[in-house]
């Protein structure tokens, strides 16, 4: 199961994200920023942007379909994704290569943070569940958990 964490800069995608691996005890984290430090990518124009999600499609897919292969460890970790990723295309790509697989988590905020990093051109697409992030934290988890958890019920 692959979980994509996305929305605008500073909508809490990193933060949810990270609660989500600790929630279902995953090591399969895939956050936009990493990924960029990981491929030297600094350009947030939308030729570089694409590349980030592309490659962090990549990686997800891969472990969504090998990793049941890797033995009673790894069988039930999902993989979680925070990234901006703004083009619809690109997300459903990932649907369509996870078919069944695959829930899509649009965050968003009234914030004014890193708004030197919005998208203009941000398409929200058909998520799976949307969370408005302007209210606690712990308000935002419980609802994406009480979703997550309908999808993929998590190991006891």
């Amino acid at each position: 199961m692959i979980y994509l964490i996305y929305g605008q800069p500073g909508s809490g995608k990193t933060t949810l994200g990270e609660r989500l691996c600790r929630f279902y005890g995953t090591p399969f984290f895939i956050d936009g920023d990493d990924f960029r430090s990981l491929y030297k990518n600094s350009n947030y124009e939308k030729s570089g942007r694409e590349i980030n999600i592309q490659n962090s499609i990549a990686v997800a897919t891969f472990l969504n379909k090998k990793s049941p292969t890797w033995g009673a460890r790894f069988e039930n970790c999902p993989i979680v994704i925070s990234m901006v990723s703004p083009y619809t295309r690109l997300r459903d790509n990932l649907v369509s290569n996870n078919p069944d697989q695959t829930a899509l988590v649009l965050l968003k905020s009234n914030r004014d943070l890193r708004k030197e990093f919005h998208v203009n051109d941000f398409e929200e697409g058909q998520p799976d569940l949307t969370l408005t992030t302007d209210r606690p934290e712990d308000e935002s988890f419980e609802e994406l958990t009480a979703f997550a958890s309908k999808r993929f019920p998590r190991p006891i």
